[in-house]
Protein backbone atom coordinates (compact mmCIF):
# COMPACT_ATOMS: atom_id res chain seq x y z
CA UNK A 1 0.00 0.00 0.00
CA UNK A 2 1.45 3.36 -1.03
CA UNK A 3 2.04 5.98 1.63
CA UNK A 4 -0.15 9.09 1.57
CA UNK A 5 1.09 12.19 -0.20
CA UNK A 6 1.42 15.15 2.19
CA UNK A 7 1.38 18.90 1.59
CA UNK A 8 2.96 20.75 4.53
CA UNK A 9 2.23 24.40 5.25
CA UNK A 10 5.32 26.56 5.71
CA UNK A 11 5.50 29.64 7.92
CA UNK A 12 7.69 32.55 6.89
CA UNK A 13 9.30 33.62 10.17
CA UNK A 14 8.52 31.53 13.25
CA UNK A 15 8.61 27.71 13.42
CA UNK A 16 10.20 27.52 9.97
CA UNK A 17 12.80 24.94 10.98
CA UNK A 18 10.17 22.79 12.71
CA UNK A 19 8.01 22.62 9.59
CA UNK A 20 10.98 21.92 7.33
CA UNK A 21 12.28 19.17 9.60
CA UNK A 22 8.87 17.51 9.81
CA UNK A 23 8.61 17.45 6.05
CA UNK A 24 12.14 16.16 5.58
CA UNK A 25 11.63 13.52 8.27
CA UNK A 26 8.49 12.24 6.59
CA UNK A 27 10.30 12.14 3.25
CA UNK A 28 12.98 9.99 4.86
CA UNK A 29 10.22 7.58 5.94
CA UNK A 30 9.07 7.29 2.34
CA UNK A 31 6.16 9.76 2.30
CA UNK A 32 5.93 11.93 -0.83
CA UNK A 33 5.88 15.54 0.44
CA UNK A 34 5.68 19.08 -0.83
CA UNK A 35 5.08 22.45 0.82
CA UNK A 36 3.09 25.67 0.48
CA UNK A 37 3.29 29.05 2.19
CA UNK A 38 0.69 29.63 4.87
CA UNK A 39 1.48 32.83 6.73
CA UNK A 40 1.04 36.58 6.57
CA UNK A 41 3.63 38.49 4.56
CA UNK A 42 6.09 40.85 6.23
CA UNK A 43 4.79 44.39 6.25
CA UNK A 44 1.14 43.44 5.62
CA UNK A 45 -0.65 44.70 8.73
CA UNK A 46 -4.07 45.91 7.62
CA UNK A 47 -7.10 43.63 7.87
CA UNK A 48 -7.77 43.94 4.17
CA UNK A 49 -4.15 43.18 3.36
CA UNK A 50 -4.11 40.10 5.58
CA UNK A 51 -7.36 38.88 4.06
CA UNK A 52 -5.91 39.30 0.58
CA UNK A 53 -2.88 37.20 1.56
CA UNK A 54 -5.14 34.47 2.99
CA UNK A 55 -7.02 34.23 -0.31
CA UNK A 56 -3.78 34.32 -2.32
CA UNK A 57 -2.28 31.51 -0.26
CA UNK A 58 -5.48 29.47 -0.51
CA UNK A 59 -5.60 29.64 -4.32
CA UNK A 60 -1.88 28.93 -4.54
CA UNK A 61 -2.55 25.81 -2.45
CA UNK A 62 -5.38 24.76 -4.75
CA UNK A 63 -3.17 25.15 -7.84
CA UNK A 64 -0.37 23.18 -6.20
CA UNK A 65 -2.78 20.43 -5.18
CA UNK A 66 -3.91 19.98 -8.77
CA UNK A 67 -0.32 19.19 -9.68
CA UNK A 68 0.79 17.28 -6.57
CA UNK A 69 -2.48 15.42 -5.86
CA UNK A 70 -2.15 15.23 -2.05
CA UNK A 71 -3.89 12.79 0.26
CA UNK A 72 -3.16 14.91 3.35
CA UNK A 73 -2.88 18.66 3.90
CA UNK A 74 -1.03 19.49 7.09
CA UNK A 75 -1.57 23.00 8.47
CA UNK A 76 0.88 24.51 10.93
CA UNK A 77 -1.55 26.82 12.69
CA UNK A 78 -2.76 27.89 16.13
CA UNK A 79 -6.00 27.54 18.04
CA UNK A 80 -7.12 31.16 18.29
CA UNK A 81 -9.55 33.45 16.52
CA UNK A 82 -7.47 34.88 13.66
CA UNK A 83 -5.81 31.57 12.78
CA UNK A 84 -9.18 29.81 13.05
CA UNK A 85 -10.74 32.19 10.54
CA UNK A 86 -7.75 31.68 8.22
CA UNK A 87 -8.10 27.88 8.48
CA UNK A 88 -11.85 28.15 7.84
CA UNK A 89 -11.42 30.31 4.72
CA UNK A 90 -8.61 28.17 3.34
CA UNK A 91 -10.37 24.83 3.78
CA UNK A 92 -13.69 26.25 2.51
CA UNK A 93 -12.07 27.52 -0.68
CA UNK A 94 -10.11 24.33 -1.12
CA UNK A 95 -13.19 22.15 -0.83
CA UNK A 96 -15.10 24.41 -3.25
CA UNK A 97 -12.44 24.36 -5.98
CA UNK A 98 -10.73 20.99 -5.48
CA UNK A 99 -13.00 17.98 -5.70
CA UNK A 100 -10.65 15.12 -4.86
CA UNK A 101 -10.84 13.63 -1.31
CA UNK A 102 -8.23 15.06 1.06
CA UNK A 103 -7.57 14.64 4.77
CA UNK A 104 -7.01 17.91 6.68
CA UNK A 105 -4.76 17.96 9.75
CA UNK A 106 -4.14 21.00 11.96
CA UNK A 107 -1.09 21.17 14.19
CA UNK A 108 -1.70 23.83 16.82
CA UNK A 109 1.44 25.67 17.93
CA UNK A 110 -0.06 26.81 21.20
CA UNK A 111 -3.72 27.44 21.89
CA UNK A 112 -6.17 29.92 23.32
CA UNK A 113 -8.66 27.28 24.46
CA UNK A 114 -11.09 30.00 25.53
CA UNK A 115 -11.78 30.53 21.82
CA UNK A 116 -14.39 27.76 22.19
CA UNK A 117 -16.24 29.87 24.76
CA UNK A 118 -16.35 33.06 22.72
CA UNK A 119 -19.84 34.44 22.12
CA UNK A 120 -18.85 35.76 18.69
CA UNK A 121 -21.42 34.05 16.42
CA UNK A 122 -18.95 33.91 13.51
CA UNK A 123 -16.63 31.76 15.62
CA UNK A 124 -19.13 29.71 17.61
CA UNK A 125 -21.78 29.18 14.90
CA UNK A 126 -19.71 29.06 11.71
CA UNK A 127 -15.94 28.66 12.03
CA UNK A 128 -15.63 26.06 14.79
CA UNK A 129 -18.49 23.79 13.64
CA UNK A 130 -17.04 23.77 10.13
CA UNK A 131 -13.53 22.94 11.33
CA UNK A 132 -14.78 20.25 13.73
CA UNK A 133 -16.58 18.59 10.83
CA UNK A 134 -13.89 18.87 8.16
CA UNK A 135 -10.59 18.49 10.06
CA UNK A 136 -9.67 14.84 10.61
CA UNK A 137 -7.02 15.38 13.29
CA UNK A 138 -5.92 18.16 15.60
CA UNK A 139 -2.38 17.85 16.92
CA UNK A 140 -1.66 19.64 20.18
CA UNK A 141 1.68 20.02 21.91
CA UNK A 142 0.73 19.07 25.47
CA UNK A 143 -1.51 16.64 27.32
CA UNK A 144 -2.98 19.60 29.22
CA UNK A 145 -4.45 20.95 25.99
CA UNK A 146 -5.57 17.49 24.89
CA UNK A 147 -7.31 16.73 28.19
CA UNK A 148 -8.95 20.15 28.48
CA UNK A 149 -10.35 19.99 24.97
CA UNK A 150 -11.60 16.41 25.26
CA UNK A 151 -13.02 16.71 28.79
CA UNK A 152 -14.94 19.86 27.88
CA UNK A 153 -16.31 18.21 24.76
CA UNK A 154 -14.87 20.87 22.46
CA UNK A 155 -13.53 18.26 20.03
CA UNK A 156 -14.17 14.52 19.71
CA UNK A 157 -11.48 12.45 21.44
CA UNK A 158 -10.68 10.38 18.35
CA UNK A 159 -9.59 13.55 16.53
CA UNK A 160 -7.24 14.91 19.20
CA UNK A 161 -3.59 13.84 19.41
CA UNK A 162 -0.45 15.00 21.23
CA UNK A 163 2.68 15.63 19.20
CA UNK A 164 6.10 17.21 19.73
CA UNK A 165 8.22 19.71 17.92
CA UNK A 166 11.50 18.54 16.44
CA UNK A 167 14.65 19.82 18.12
CA UNK A 168 17.91 19.65 16.21
CA UNK A 169 19.75 18.24 19.19
CA UNK A 170 23.06 17.67 17.39
CA UNK A 171 23.59 21.31 16.47
CA UNK A 172 24.69 22.72 19.82
CA UNK A 173 28.47 23.27 19.82
CA UNK A 174 30.40 25.24 22.42
CA UNK A 175 32.61 28.08 21.20
CA UNK A 176 35.59 29.21 23.26
CA UNK A 177 35.33 32.65 21.68
CA UNK A 178 31.67 33.21 22.51
CA UNK A 179 32.21 35.32 25.64
CA UNK A 180 34.91 37.47 24.08
CA UNK A 181 32.74 38.01 21.01
CA UNK A 182 30.05 39.58 23.20
CA UNK A 183 32.52 41.18 25.65
CA UNK A 184 31.35 38.98 28.51
CA UNK A 185 33.92 38.58 31.32
CA UNK A 186 35.41 35.10 31.36
CA UNK A 187 34.37 34.44 34.98
CA UNK A 188 30.68 35.31 34.41
CA UNK A 189 27.85 32.80 34.27
CA UNK A 190 25.64 33.54 31.27
CA UNK A 191 21.89 33.73 31.85
CA UNK A 192 19.64 33.61 28.80
CA UNK A 193 16.11 34.64 27.89
CA UNK A 194 14.80 33.85 24.40
CA UNK A 195 11.34 34.81 23.21
CA UNK A 196 9.01 37.49 21.99
CA UNK A 197 9.39 40.56 24.18
CA UNK A 198 5.88 40.74 25.61
CA UNK A 199 4.69 40.91 29.19
CA UNK A 200 3.22 37.38 29.21
CA UNK A 201 6.62 35.84 28.48
CA UNK A 202 7.77 36.99 31.93
CA UNK A 203 10.47 39.30 30.65
CA UNK A 204 9.80 41.99 33.26
CA UNK A 205 10.24 39.41 35.99
CA UNK A 206 13.53 38.38 34.38
CA UNK A 207 14.94 41.91 34.56
CA UNK A 208 13.70 42.52 38.11
CA UNK A 209 15.08 39.17 39.25
CA UNK A 210 18.42 39.84 37.57
CA UNK A 211 18.89 42.95 39.70
CA UNK A 212 19.00 40.69 42.79
CA UNK A 213 20.98 37.90 41.09
CA UNK A 214 23.64 40.40 40.03
CA UNK A 215 24.20 41.39 43.66
CA UNK A 216 25.36 37.87 44.55
CA UNK A 217 26.90 36.37 41.41
CA UNK A 218 29.08 37.44 38.52
CA UNK A 219 26.58 37.08 35.74
CA UNK A 220 25.63 38.50 32.36
CA UNK A 221 22.07 38.34 31.03
CA UNK A 222 21.36 37.98 27.31
CA UNK A 223 17.89 38.85 26.00
CA UNK A 224 17.22 37.40 22.53
CA UNK A 225 14.09 38.55 20.70
CA UNK A 226 12.01 41.56 19.83
CA UNK A 227 8.47 42.71 20.41
CA UNK A 228 6.32 45.60 21.57
CA UNK A 229 7.84 45.67 25.06
CA UNK A 230 11.47 45.82 23.95
CA UNK A 231 11.96 49.55 24.46
CA UNK A 232 10.22 49.62 27.88
CA UNK A 233 12.37 46.65 28.94
CA UNK A 234 15.51 48.48 27.86
CA UNK A 235 14.37 51.53 29.85
CA UNK A 236 13.75 49.38 32.93
CA UNK A 237 17.20 47.84 32.55
CA UNK A 238 18.75 51.30 32.39
CA UNK A 239 16.78 52.61 35.38
CA UNK A 240 17.96 49.66 37.49
CA UNK A 241 21.59 50.32 36.57
CA UNK A 242 21.95 47.02 34.73
CA UNK A 243 22.72 48.19 31.20
CA UNK A 244 26.38 47.12 31.38
CA UNK A 245 25.37 43.60 32.32
CA UNK A 246 22.47 42.97 29.91
CA UNK A 247 22.86 42.27 26.20
CA UNK A 248 19.90 42.83 23.88
CA UNK A 249 20.24 41.13 20.49
CA UNK A 250 16.85 42.02 19.02
CA UNK A 251 15.28 39.56 16.60
CA UNK A 252 17.67 37.06 15.02
CA UNK A 253 16.80 34.06 12.82
CA UNK A 254 16.23 30.73 14.55
CA UNK A 255 19.47 29.17 13.34
CA UNK A 256 21.48 32.13 14.62
CA UNK A 257 20.14 31.66 18.16
CA UNK A 258 21.82 28.24 18.43
CA UNK A 259 25.20 29.57 19.70
CA UNK A 260 23.41 31.30 22.58
CA UNK A 261 21.92 28.02 23.81
CA UNK A 262 25.21 26.20 23.35
CA UNK A 263 27.28 28.75 25.29
CA UNK A 264 24.95 29.95 28.07
CA UNK A 265 24.51 28.40 31.50
CA UNK A 266 20.91 28.99 32.60
CA UNK A 267 17.74 29.63 30.63
CA UNK A 268 15.36 31.89 32.56
CA UNK A 269 11.90 31.42 31.08
CA UNK A 270 9.08 32.40 33.47
CA UNK A 271 6.39 32.47 30.79
CA UNK A 272 2.66 32.63 31.43
CA UNK A 273 1.79 32.95 27.74
CA UNK A 274 -0.43 30.09 26.45
CA UNK A 275 2.57 28.17 25.13
CA UNK A 276 2.32 24.83 23.43
CA UNK A 277 5.84 23.48 23.07
CA UNK A 278 8.09 26.54 23.50
CA UNK A 279 11.17 26.07 21.37
CA UNK A 280 13.28 28.32 23.57
CA UNK A 281 12.73 25.93 26.44
CA UNK A 282 13.34 22.70 24.57
CA UNK A 283 16.31 23.99 22.61
CA UNK A 284 17.83 24.90 25.95
CA UNK A 285 17.10 21.41 27.28
CA UNK A 286 18.67 19.71 24.26
CA UNK A 287 21.71 21.99 24.54
CA UNK A 288 22.24 20.82 28.11
CA UNK A 289 21.41 24.14 29.74
CA UNK A 290 20.08 24.46 33.25
CA UNK A 291 16.51 25.78 33.27
CA UNK A 292 14.30 27.86 35.54
CA UNK A 293 10.76 28.03 34.17
CA UNK A 294 7.06 27.94 34.94
CA UNK A 295 5.17 24.60 35.04
CA UNK A 296 3.12 25.03 31.88
CA UNK A 297 1.81 22.59 29.27
CA UNK A 298 4.60 20.67 27.47
CA UNK A 299 7.10 21.68 30.14
CA UNK A 300 5.13 19.60 32.66
CA UNK A 301 4.89 16.68 30.23
CA UNK A 302 8.64 16.25 29.86
CA UNK A 303 10.50 18.04 32.66
CA UNK A 304 10.85 17.32 36.38
CA UNK A 305 12.38 19.23 39.28
CA UNK A 306 15.32 19.13 40.01
CA UNK A 307 16.37 16.63 37.34
CA UNK A 308 15.64 18.94 34.40
CA UNK A 309 14.63 22.31 35.80
CA UNK A 310 13.55 24.37 38.77
CA UNK A 311 9.92 25.48 38.74
CA UNK A 312 8.88 29.04 39.49
CA UNK A 313 5.48 30.68 39.87
CA UNK A 314 4.47 33.11 37.12
CA UNK A 315 4.72 36.85 37.83
CA UNK A 316 6.94 36.30 40.89
CA UNK A 317 10.31 37.98 40.39
CA UNK A 318 11.37 37.40 44.01
CA UNK A 319 10.90 33.66 43.73
CA UNK A 320 12.59 33.72 40.34
CA UNK A 321 15.71 35.41 41.72
CA UNK A 322 15.79 33.00 44.68
CA UNK A 323 15.53 29.95 42.41
CA UNK A 324 18.29 31.17 40.10
CA UNK A 325 20.51 32.07 43.05
CA UNK A 326 19.92 28.65 44.61
CA UNK A 327 20.80 26.98 41.33
CA UNK A 328 23.98 28.99 40.78
CA UNK A 329 25.33 27.93 44.18
CA UNK A 330 24.45 24.24 43.70
CA UNK A 331 27.11 22.98 41.31
CA UNK A 332 26.11 19.33 41.72
CA UNK A 333 22.51 20.07 40.79
CA UNK A 334 23.67 22.13 37.82
CA UNK A 335 25.94 19.31 36.61
CA UNK A 336 23.22 16.68 36.94
CA UNK A 337 20.66 18.91 35.25
CA UNK A 338 22.96 19.51 32.30
CA UNK A 339 23.59 15.77 31.83
CA UNK A 340 19.91 14.87 32.24
CA UNK A 341 18.79 17.49 29.74
CA UNK A 342 21.19 16.34 27.04
CA UNK A 343 19.62 12.86 27.35
CA UNK A 344 16.12 14.32 27.44
CA UNK A 345 16.77 16.14 24.18
CA UNK A 346 16.90 12.80 22.37
CA UNK A 347 13.10 12.51 22.78
CA UNK A 348 12.64 15.32 20.28
CA UNK A 349 14.83 14.07 17.43
CA UNK A 350 13.51 14.17 13.87
CA UNK A 351 13.44 10.38 13.71
CA UNK A 352 11.37 9.93 16.89
CA UNK A 353 8.91 12.75 16.21
CA UNK A 354 8.29 11.76 12.59
CA UNK A 355 7.86 8.08 13.50
CA UNK A 356 5.13 9.16 15.94
CA UNK A 357 3.56 11.38 13.27
CA UNK A 358 3.53 8.42 10.88
CA UNK A 359 1.67 6.35 13.50
CA UNK A 360 -0.92 9.13 13.82
CA UNK A 361 -1.39 9.20 10.05
CA UNK A 362 -1.97 5.46 10.04
CA UNK A 363 -4.65 5.77 12.71
CA UNK A 364 -6.42 8.51 10.76
CA UNK A 365 -6.18 6.65 7.46
CA UNK A 366 -7.77 3.48 8.93
CA UNK A 367 -11.01 5.27 9.81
Amino acid sequence: MSKPRILFSMPTRHHVEIALDEMEGMKELGYPCNSFFYAAKEGVNSKSGRMRVIFQNAFNLINLARLFKPDVIYFNSRLEVIAGIRDFITISLFKAFYRQPVIFIIKSHGSDIEVFERKNPLISKVVLPFLKKNVSAWLFLSTEEQNTIINAGYLPAHKVFVTKNIVRNAQFKTDDNFKSQYKIPADHKVLLFVGRIIKQKGVYEVINAFQKIKELYRTTLIIVGDGPELEPIKQLTHSLGLSKHVIFTGFIPEQDVIPFYANSNVLIFPTYFPEGFPMALFNAVAAGMCVVTTPTRAAVDYLAEPQNCLWVEPENSTQLSNKVNNLLQAQTIMGNMKANNIIKGNLFSKQKVCAELAETLQKISRR
